[in-house]
């Protein structure tokens, strides 16, 4: 699969954030990158949308990153979709939670170009979505 087929949704509850990482993606060769301003319409999104990557907001409301992901990772159609947590949270309790709950890769911001280009292809990776 190439960088321009692979379906990728951005989910923040700031927009500035979201076209931050959007444009970066873009950047990147992606081509097919959604913005979602919360949980709830990303539900909607991977209904209608091959999605292959979801990076998330940890903290959003009503719900929230972690809530997302589990949600993401209980439903057998979707539970292979890579997801990159993207938070502040850098407490090791926090991060530990995130990789129990099924995260592939965790961006902490601030965000750099070379960090979520990292984060993103390690995810993509782990789920072969990239061979």
């Amino acid at each position: 699969m190439t960088r321009e087929e692979v379906g990728i949704i951005v989910v923040d509850d700031v927009n500035t954030m979201r076209t931050q990482i959007k444009e970066l993606l873009r950047g990147f060769g992606f081509k097919k990158v959604i913005t979602a301003p919360n949980a709830e319409e990303v539900k909607k999104l991977i209904e209608i949308e091959k999605t292959h990557l979801i990076l998330a907001d940890w903290h959003m409301l009503p719900t929230d990153g972690l809530d997302l992901l589990k949600y993401i990772r209980s439903h057998p159609e979707h539970k292979n979709i890579a997801f990159v947590m993207v938070s502040a949270e850098s407490t090791k309790e926090k991060v530990i939670q995130a990789i129990a709950e099924g995260i592939d890769e965790y961006l902490l911001k601030p965000l750099t170009a070379l960090q979520v280009q990292t984060k993103v292809y390690g995810a993509l990776l782990k789920k072969r979505v990239f061979t």
